[in-house]
């Protein structure tokens, strides 16, 4: 017979960052100018329009947040009654919440619009700026430390022949890291953020046996 008394596990990670906010939009073009020319009675272009700038960078991600602690090991005593063969007791604290994913690094603010044309209609046409660039995704948040680690008595009345019992002992197990936010989208990106740190096992537990 096999038992395994451990904390309550999580179904779930820790809460996600939120998406950076968008860049914002680039600087406007200066307007085109045109000028006259007395001698042969033409206007012409003396200064073109300027293209808009290029968009400013996304927001970075929000972090993830931090698991929460593994669940305590129960502590309650366990009653075998009479042991006729092998009875093998395993106890320890529950895993750690796995820390949140990174938020997303927030999109390139759109580009500067162009300058308009001079009054005249002679200079060429400016462009609109390209995107800016996408901003670094969140951090991960830190792993969850595992669960502590209680004490239990288990109680038996008699140990036939063959009869054993076995027990064990494990620290709870630290979460998962969570994973690096990913980079919002734009002409080029700042990269993904940093997965979160680990966390730490829990205390020791301490499994007694003993007849009744």
């Amino acid at each position: 017979m096999s038992i395994l008394i451990i904390g309550a596990p999580y179904s779930y990670p820790a809460k996600a960052g939120v998406k950076g906010n968008v860049g914002t939009k680039g600087t406007r073009g200066n307007d085109g100018v045109s000028g006259y020319n007395d001698t042969n009675c033409t206007n012409f272009c003396k200064t073109p329009p300027t293209n808009g700038s290029i968009g400013n960078n996304g927001n970075t991600g929000y972090n993830g947040d931090s698991g929460g602690k593994g669940n305590p090991m129960p502590s309650a005593d366990i009653n075998l009654g009479v042991v006729t063969g092998l009875t093998e007791i395993d106890g320890g604290g529950g895993t750690g919440q796995d820390g949140g994913k990174g938020g997303e690094g927030g999109n390139g603010g759109p580009g500067g619009d162009p300058g308009n044309k001079d009054p005249k209609g002679e200079c060429p046409s400016a462009s609109t700026g390209p995107q800016g660039r996408g901003g670094q995704g969140g951090n991960g948040g830190r792993a969850g430390d595992g669960g502590n680690g209680s004490t239990i008595t288990a109680w038996y009345t008699e140990l036939r022949p063959g009869g054993n019992v076995i027990a064990r002992t494990f620290y709870g197990s630290p979460g998962n890291p969570g994973a690096a936010g990913s980079p919002g989208s734009g002409t080029s990106n700042l990269g993904p953020g940093n997965p979160g740190g680990p966390g730490n096992p829990g205390s020791a537990s301490n499994i007694i046996v003993r007849q009744k």
